[in-house]
């Protein structure tokens, strides 16, 4: 073969394998990761939204018609929901994320930055009607299709266009739908618009019915409220005259009859407007205070009457010198019968203050009888400033009940279900405890919602307890007896519901000082004759009356097969308290919907159960993947799910509820098939101890086990539930991400952490470092001579203290580290403002005693005292802000470091946390610490900031330091 025809093919060949080879990752390919979310299923089972966004940038709305397989997408999209009856689709669009960042630079005034605009589509694939620039919108959860939008403020110009087949609506623009419609539009006598008690200046609402082409708008709206069932919508109007009093107005919508009623209007300042569920009571705070200091009365309108004060400073059964607060919330219950609402001592005008700053004194005191320490108090002052007690008014008596004090802190109201009686709490006398013991000592009352009488039925329980949903049974967890109890509230004596039983119904693993938490329960069924209750592996049936033996629902199973059973309702979890969904109890013989996850295996499925019939589950799906965001459509046999591994990203499918049927209807990360991925396994060892560990191994996609890697290990405690969670790209907030890591060519070792109490820093060395071993000793391909350890926080502490223990790791990266139990115990937790005892006393620190009961074990479990053994050059990450470990901390560990000589290294980024928070500080680590391992263990140059560091007049010029410094 001529030279030339050699040099030809070579030409020819070279470009195709290069085209074949896979790119590796880099730090510029993190913005395009994108993330699935905002997932919607419609109750009938028609319709599926969901969003997928990039880390950084503009993303892509989605929506899906189950029943033609039709996917369509809008850019920008988000906030998507579906009318009732899915008669339209409705969500906002973003601006576009360069056009935002360049009105940021250009320092534009908040009303003229760029605004959200809102879609209306009807469906299945109607008209579809753009609404420029509008603030928010709330659609009705059931009943007819009627939606309510608030706009922004109107820009000073403003020009119609038409782009892309699609209406622009200005002031002037066509009704939703066509042309010609029905519609009103009502503003206010009076002078210019109003602003609310917030500042905020009224705009214009449009209320609309767009299945019907049915629109009504209202001027200098500041607040609106659409009822969940659509009848009615509830509309705040403000307007200022000369005396720039403003004049609130609140009209009621309603959308039967298209007609707006006004309920009430007075001269001052209103808040709070709510709305109970069926529209047909509403309540606001009002106050015609227009002094500073301002005290409110709390206003209720039923059945669409004029809006009358309900309770006010002299209603009976307000306290003396108290007064409604305008910073308690307002809720409904279920049918309206009663309200809750917030009360407080009257506020009071401070006098005014002479002194001038550099005369007044600055201190604070602390006190051995305060019950929370100084910076707690601190950190909870604008809370506590702002805090308010419940009160109840009941709409058919027209009576007020205070239901909590200083007495009695806490009460849990159910406003689904019976509501006679509520369960409160006070644990203020028990607060100083917290600063030692991991426990929550509280005294539990039961409250009779019709008295107020309080009634004591524990007092310094230390653990949770609830009252049943119908309020016969008092639920509580024992930590004397390690088992669940019942007590009637009607009086009687507590009993064990498994103290009988065989297994364990707490943490089986649980390795700390503290008392282990139990596993749990799924719920009451109806009748409230029995309980599910979880051991770590099955369900229990249990008779809380004690006439029938408990049985083990699952039918021992689970822990016959190592499977761990839970109740996931795939409509909501149960709840009856503000904020939760709709369930009180499970059904007599409901088929209830399992999670299922293996111990040894970590494969994970769902399975379904007869809550009448114990037996072994039936399977619906088990594999080695990872199930999330598993909901059922209300009114249909159509479920959607999301399912993944390491390697594939959890896509979103649509199936039946037995998932037969079904189908991807996601593609979020196509680009990931062009970079070199990784795999992941689980691995097994013996500790140095004698006990059987597991752990994750993480190589290259494009693996060659001829070849000798690198390895990095990461841990915390136990990771190895994790096999089969996707991690994304994605710049870091403290540790290393292992997709990144794995595609330039490292192996990632995660091995699970055992400890035993007194020695945490031991128990590390014992799983870390034999499990480090044992890859050695199972693998040829991991290189002996280029091991790092990379961890944040309770992960960093055991980093630090295994460098003053072994030279095997030729670097190590120590994010957040205690380095000095000694003075750390004493110390604050600046984010909570709490004393650290506890932590080392009981929990994560494990010490199990105080520093004077137990000053060997601080000792020896602190790297600061062994740091003359550290061999190993460490990269410290402690920023300035570190709520969680003090920055001291690192400081510590890092001038010791330096006084020796020991080759160190220490990030602080400024006004961070104890994670990283600000994208360009997570990509500022990200690159700072591969160059870090790059140079240890790849063999790579220093960079600049390694080799030179960064001065502060550096840091004043912008240097980053990235640069490679080759002194070969």
């Amino acid at each position: 073969m001529n030279f030339k025809r050699t040099l030809l093919l070579l030409l020819v060949i070279v470009p195709v394998i290069a085209f074949g080879q896979k790119k590796t990752l880099s730090h510029d390919d993190y913005d395009i990761w994108k993330n699935l979310g905002s997932t919607t299923l419609t109750d009938n089972g028609l319709w599926v939204s969901y969003e997928i966004n990039p880390q950084e940038g503009d993303g892509y709305l989605y929506y899906y018609n189950v029943k033609t397989a039709g996917l369509d997408s809008v850019a920008r999209g988000t906030n998507a929901s579906f009318a009732p009856g899915t008669e339209y689709l409705v969500y906002s669009i973003k601006p576009e994320f360069a056009v935002t960042r360049q009105a940021k630079k250009d320092k534009k005034k908040p009303d003229e930055m760029p605004k959200n605009d809102l879609v209306i589509k009807i469906l299945p694939a109607g008209e579809t009607t753009l609404v420029e620039r509008v603030k928010s919108y709330q659609i009705a959860a059931e009943g007819e299709p009627w939606m309510a939008y608030l706009l922004e403020k109107p820009l000073p110009e403003k020009k119609d266009k038409e782009k892309d087949g699609e209406k622009e609506e200005g002031e002037e623009a066509p009704e939703v739908g066509q042309a010609a419609t029905a519609g009103t539009s009502r503003a206010r006598d009076g002078a210019s618009g109003g602003r609310n008690g917030n500042g905020a200046e009224g705009t214009e609402l449009v209320i609309a019915n767009p299945a019907l082409s049915l629109k009504y708008s209202f001027k200098d709206v500041t607040d609106y409220k659409v009822a969940d069932n659509g009848s009615v919508v509830a509309i705040l109007q403000v307007k200022s005259d000369t005396t720039k009093i403003d004049t609130y107005t609140v009209s009621l919508f309603d959308t039967g009859k298209k007609s707006e009623a006004e309920i009430f209007s007075g001269k001052g300042n209103l808040k709070s407007m709510t709305l109970d569920e069926s529209g047909k009571n509403i309540a606001f705070l009002f106050t015609t205070d227009t002094s500073k200091v301002k005290i409110y009365s709390l206003w209720l309108s039923s059945g669409a009457t004029e809006a009358a004060m309900a309770v006010n400073s002299e209603t009976a059964g307000m306290a003396d010198g108290w007064s409604v607060s305008e910073n308690g919330s307002i809720s409904f219950d279920e049918d309206g019968t009663f309200l809750l609402f917030g009360t407080a001592e009257k506020p009071v005008e401070q006098p005014e203050d002479t002194l001038l700053d550099d005369e007044k004194s600055r201190l604070d005191v602390w006190s051995w009888h305060d019950q929370t320490l100084q910076p707690q108090q601190k950190v909870s002052l604008n809370r506590d400033l702002k805090s308010s007690y419940i009160a109840m008014y009941s709409i058919k008596t027209g009576k007020m009940l205070q239901l909590t004090d200083e007495e009695l802190s806490s009460v849990r109201v159910p406003l689904k279900g019976e509501r006679n009686i509520a369960l409160g709490s006070a644990s203020e006398k028990y607060e100083m405890m917290t600063s030692w013991d991991a426990s929550r000592y509280a005294d539990y009352y039961i409250v009779d919602l019709s008295t107020g009488k309080r009634t004591m039925v524990f007092e310094k329980a230390a653990s949770l307890v609830e009252l049943s949903p119908a309020g016969k049974w008092l639920l509580y967890w024992s930590v004397e007896g390690k088992g669940w109890m019942v007590k009637p509230v009607g009086g009687g004596e507590g009993r064990s519901l498994t103290g009988s039983l065989e297994p364990q119904f707490f943490n089986e693993l649980h390795d700390s000082p503290s008392e282990p938490r139990p596993y749990g329960t799924a719920g009451w069924v109806e009748g409230e004759k029995y309980l599910l209750v979880y051991d770590r592996y099955d369900i229990w049936k249990i008779d809380v009356t004690g006439k029938e033996n408990p049985v083990n629902l699952t039918n021992g199973f689970g822990r016959e097969n190592n499977i761990t059973f839970r109740y996931s309702p795939l409509e909501g979890s149960g709840g009856r308290f503000r904020g939760q969904s709709d369930k009180i109890y499970i059904g007599e013989k409901e088929t209830l919907p399992l999670s299922a996850s293996h111990g040894y295996t970590k494969q994970s499925g769902l399975w379904n159960i007869k809550v009448n019939r114990p037996a072994d589950p039936t399977k619906v799906d088990m594999g080695d993947y990872a199930y999330r965001s598993v909901s059922k459509a209300k009114d249909a046999d159509v479920m959607i799910f999301q399912r993944g591994t390491y390697v594939d990203y959890p896509e979103l499918y649509v199936s039946k509820p037995d998932l037969s049927g079904a189908v991807k209807i996601s593609n979020t990360n196509p680009q990931q098939e062009e970079y070199n991925w990784g795999t992941v396994e689980l691995v097994e060892w013996r500790s140095f101890d004698g006990q059987m560990l597991q752990g994750l191994l993480y190589k290259p996609e494009n693996f060659d086990p001829e070849k000798k890697y690198p390895m990095v290990a990461y841990f915390y405690e136990r990771s190895s539930d994790g096999l089969h969670n996707y991690m994304a790209p994605a710049p870091s907030a403290s540790t290393i991400n292992r997709t990144y890591a794995v595609s330039n060519g490292y192996l990632v070792f995660v091995p699970d952490i055992p400890y035993i109490i007194g020695y945490p820093g031991q128990s590390a060395y014992n799983a870390i470092v034999s499990g480090t071993y044992a890859m050695m000793d199972q693998f040829d391909f991991i290189d002996p001579d280029r091991l790092g350890l990379d961890g944040q926080s309770w992960g960093g502490y055991q980093i630090a203290y295994l460098i003053t223990q072994t030279d095997m790791y030729k670097c190590a990266f120590s994010g957040a580290p205690v380095s000095n139990m000694t003075s750390a115990y004493g110390g604050i937790r600046w984010g909570s403002g709490m004393s650290r005892m506890f932590q080392y006393e009981e929990t994560q620190s494990r010490i199990g005693g105080t520093l004077w009961e137990k000053p060997i074990h601080y000792i020896e479990n602190s790297p600061i005292f062994y740091v003359p053994k550290v061999n190993t050059p460490v990269l410290i990450m402690h920023n300035d802000e570190d709520g969680a470990v003090p920055w001291y901390q690192g400081i510590e560990f890092f001038v010791a470091l330096r006084r020796l000589g020991k080759p160190a290294w220490m990030l602080s980024y400024n006004n961070e946390d104890h994670n990283l928070v600000r994208r360009p500080n997570r990509k500022d680590l990200s690159i700072r610490k591969m160059q870090f391992f790059d140079h240890y263990l790849m063999g790579k140059p220093m960079p600049y900031w390694m080799e030179n560091g960064i001065s502060q007049i550096e840091k004043s010029k912008g240097v980053k330091g990235y640069e490679l410094i080759d002194n070969q």
